[in-house]
């Protein structure tokens, strides 16, 4: 992780940057990898302390990932406007995670509660659109600065992710036609 320009430039900071960048890392790491098992019906129906487990492990790990992730934004390459970016981020991550847990374990709504999760997860995803986000502005437009690049990936790479989750949310379903009464043709 160090030869990262984002983590080598940073060679200035006290440790604590260092060691919250790691537990951000290991935690939103865990969240990412073990996440999308909560997506599968199955195991929520057929195994529900799996899922419960699974889940206060994940929310852990965002709760590390949130907080430490909001930390690091402070530091973020790309000045104010990513700051902003990364830190509406990691707000926006714990925001879901405890409306989703509110919703489960308050308000007992297992609907709510998995809609949150899945914004939440869009969320955790973020990980990965920021590095395809990443990777195409070097690839495509030679960008490999993060302070040029994360102006606007520090947005990118979450915002179209729930934006996409909203639309799923709020997609209508197609109106059915009411049949039409035949005509019946005048002899």
């Amino acid at each position: 992780m160090e030869d990262q320009p984002f983590v080598s430039e940073k060679g200035s900071l006290p440790d604590l940057w260092f060691t919250v960048l790691w537990a951000h890392a290991v935690s939103a790491g865990i969240g990412l990898a073990i996440g999308w098992l909560q997506l599968i019906k199955r195991l929520r129906h057929r195994s529900p302390n799996v899922h419960r487990l699974i889940g206060y492990v994940y929310s852990m790990m965002i709760v590390i990932g949130g907080i430490t992730g909001l930390y690091l934004a402070f530091y973020a390459e790309g000045g104010w406007i990513a700051k902003l970016g990364f830190g509406a981020l990691s707000l926006a991550w714990l925001y879901s995670l405890f409306r989703s847990l509110k919703s489960i374990i308050v308000n007992r709504d297992p609907a709510e509660h998995g809609r949150w999760m899945i914004r939440n997860y869009a969320l955790t995803c973020a990980a990965i659109t920021l590095r395809i986000y990443t990777a195409l502005a070097a690839v495509l437009f030679g960008l490999t600065d993060t302070n040029d690049t994360f102006i606007v990936i520090a947005w990118l790479c979450w915002v179209p992710n729930l934006l996409f989750v909203e639309l799923l949310f709020n997609k209508k379903k197609p109106k059915r036609r009411m049949p039409q009464p035949r005509q019946h043709a005048r002899l």
